[in-house]
């Protein structure tokens, strides 16, 4: 799935040249779809109520007859409990393998540990901790999680506020939540040229270390 166009992407290339054109530090623009496939825990549910079958069906038999006695055709409702379950199983792990589904029964918690992990893997992955003066900065999108990151290395971490960063992330994560990617991006950027731009000024340019177009992963 394309969430920016092949006009978009080259804008936001731009965007970054331009940028980069008067600052030593390097930016890289990294998208993804989602940060985890997120397979074991909708599959633990499915289990979990599978399993809970035979309690909700012993606790209604006793509401309807009055009591925990045994009925008569309580043995032999052992005989189709068990194929109800592994049905239960088999359907609902079926249909929690819908995305939206699947993604509804994480915990935002987990989501957003998760987003987190997968953008400091990119860091390292995208060589941003290579840099000269260790100036990289990382704009990091996770669109199913609604998770923004920006992630700087140490040379600019130690002169930049991180809340200065975290403000700059509020506001993509609003457009990120309207489906405005390429807004964000754009809005994004052009507050980090402001900041970057003053205090790491580099008015004859500097080599281009790392690429300049958006990373889809």
């Amino acid at each position: 799935m394309t969430f920016l166009s092949e006009a978009e992407k080259e804008s936001l290339a731009d965007r970054i040249r331009q940028t980069e054109s008067r600052t030593h530090a390097e930016i890289v623009t990294v998208i993804a779809r989602q940060s985890d496939g997120y397979r074991y825990i909708p599959m633990l549910w499915a289990a979990l109520i599978a399993l809970s079958v035979p309690g909700l069906y012993y606790c209604w038999s006793a509401i309807s007859s009055g009591g925990w006695q045994v009925q008569e055709n309580g043995f032999a409702a052992v005989n189709w409990l068990y194929p109800v379950q592994v049905l239960v199983f088999l359907g609902l792990g079926m249909l929690f393998q819908i995305p939206r589904a699947r993604l509804w029964m994480i915990p935002r918690s987990v989501r957003q540990q998760r987003a987190a992990r997968h953008a400091r893997e990119q860091f390292f992955l995208q060589n941003l901790h290579r840099t000269q003066g260790r100036t990289g900065v990382l704009l990091f999108v996770s669109v199913a999680e609604h998770h923004v990151e920006i992630i700087v290395d140490s040379g600019i971490s130690d002169v930049v506020d991180n809340a200065v960063w975290q403000q700059i992330v509020q506001d993509f994560i609003a457009h990120v939540q309207r489906d405005e990617i390429a807004a964000g991006f754009d809005s994004a950027l052009d507050q980090c040229r402001e900041i970057l731009w003053e205090h790491f000024p580099a008015p004859q340019g500097n080599p281009d270390e790392l690429p300049n177009h958006l990373i889809e992963v």
